[in-house]
């Protein structure tokens, strides 16, 4: 019998610490063998007792400093450096102001999905399944995965101690007033509090071709108990602008002459009180170069997508732009944005499943670190999701270290 370390990630890293996923598995079957984890060579941890997707956090490291990073069984067999898991990693500098305020999002929640995987039409839709593509439904488990990965990633985020957290769309994965319903339940056992905004899927009710029965008016607003975007939060100093992208029924987004006034007018007010401010929105913008390739072909319009970015450029206070939608950890960069990040993250209810966490300073600096929902149910799932797509779901939403830990200064 041979023990096997498998799907190890260094999943995030912060100015004193960072955090692994693996598994332990024996004859392709996982294990609850010991494994440990070494630092520069020394043994900092040892995880046992877990039989499946494991979490190890390592704390107490030196800001901006580079280690090296291994993972061994009892028997000796190690895990093999990749991309999602690097030989070695440079910790962040440590901060230079003081922290202000926190929040988490999530975003692509789903409630009401019947199934994930399987072969997708290029809009993202469901095909005919083939052999090979593997998929989950909701039915597979007496809990439906979209509602335990919503519910343990809510209940991670209240024990993270953040001022409160937003939700940036694709919330009802039909647009479905018991999607809603189900979506509002959960939403209520946040203890801290919560902004919601909707995105494509959250209109889908309006149309037949995607919600297979006759078109419906939903008000998502209203069932969450939530004001419409456009809105501003303000937080720490700091003010948050949460942006409406969708065209109701349709799957990709604009930003109208409307909208863009709005953001405008709102924008020009955060730069007269030179207040720091991130904008949040649940589609990403997409330049003309590339348009044609998926995911962009559902992102907005590129017409609006360029006067998004003069309209982001012209205001230095504008620290960064954070996106759903895309189910990627991803951060892409602008010529008519300057030195602005446009910040995709994953999605909550699969692969990596999860959440992102912000941390805002005096300084008008902000730092990321995503997290994966890590009770024993949410890890069997999302790991099983990864091997998705014919295994290339994982290299698709967990991007590069870069995309989900990392410091934009002040």
């Amino acid at each position: 019998m041979t023990l096997r370390i498998e799907n190890a990630e260094l999943f995030g890293v912060t100015e004193s610490g960072l955090t692994l996923y693996f598994s332990i598995e024996e004859d392709g079957v996982p294990v609850d063998a010991p494994a440990t984890v070494l630092i520069d060579g020394a043994v900092r941890s040892v995880s046992e007792g877990v039989s499946g997707t494991r979490k190890v956090e390592i704390d107490d490291l030196a800001p901006n400093t580079e280690y090296r990073i291994d993972l061994a069984t009892k028997d000796g067999a190690t895990a093999d450096h990749d991309v999602p898991f690097p030989e070695t990693v440079r910790t962040l500098e440590e901060p230079a102001g003081a922290q202000v305020a926190s929040f988490a999002t999530l975003n692509d929640l789903h409630f009401g999905e019947p199934r994930f995987g399987g072969v997708l039409r290029p809009d993202g839709e469901p095909d005919e399944d083939r052999p090979g593509w593997d998929f989950v439904q909701e039915s597979d488990d007496e809990v439906p995965y979209w509602k335990f990965m919503n519910d343990d990633a809510i209940a991670e985020i209240n024990s993270l101690g953040v001022d409160a957290a937003i939700i940036k769309g694709d919330i009802a994965d039909r647009g479905l007033p018991e999607q809603f319903a189900a979506a509002a339940d959960a939403f209520a056992k946040f203890t801290i509090p919560h902004h919601a905004f909707l995105g494509n899927h959250d209109y889908y009710a309006r149309n037949p071709s995607v919600a297979g029965q006759e078109p419906i008016e939903v008000d998502g607003y209203a069932l969450l108990d939530q004001p419409p975007a456009p809105r501003v939060v303000e937080l720490g100093g700091w003010q948050l602008i949460l942006l409406e992208t969708a065209i109701p029924g349709d799957h990709h987004g604009e930003f109208d002459t409307e909208r863009l006034h709005w953001l405008d007018q709102t924008l020009a007010r955060s730069r007269d009180a030179a207040m720091p401010t991130l904008i949040l929105m649940h589609h990403q913008p997409v330049p003309p170069e590339h348009a044609s390739s998926y995911p962009n072909t559902i992102g907005i319009t590129p017409r609006d997508s360029l006067e998004l970015f003069e309209l982001i450029g012209a205001n230095l206070q504008v620290r960064g732009v954070l996106i759903g939608h895309t189910h990627r950890n991803r951060v892409r960069r602008y010529a008519d944005s300057g030195s602005v990040p446009f910040i995709e993250v994953h999605c909550t209810k699969d692969y990596p499943g999860g959440y992102g966490h912000y941390r805002l300073f005096d300084d008008g600096s902000f730092r990321q670190q995503v997290h994966r929902t890590s009770t024993p149910r949410a890890l069997a799932h999302s790991t099983r999701c990864s091997t998705f797509f014919q295994g290339g779901y994982r290299k698709f939403a967990l991007g590069a270290l870069s995309s989900r830990s990392f410091v934009v200064p002040g």
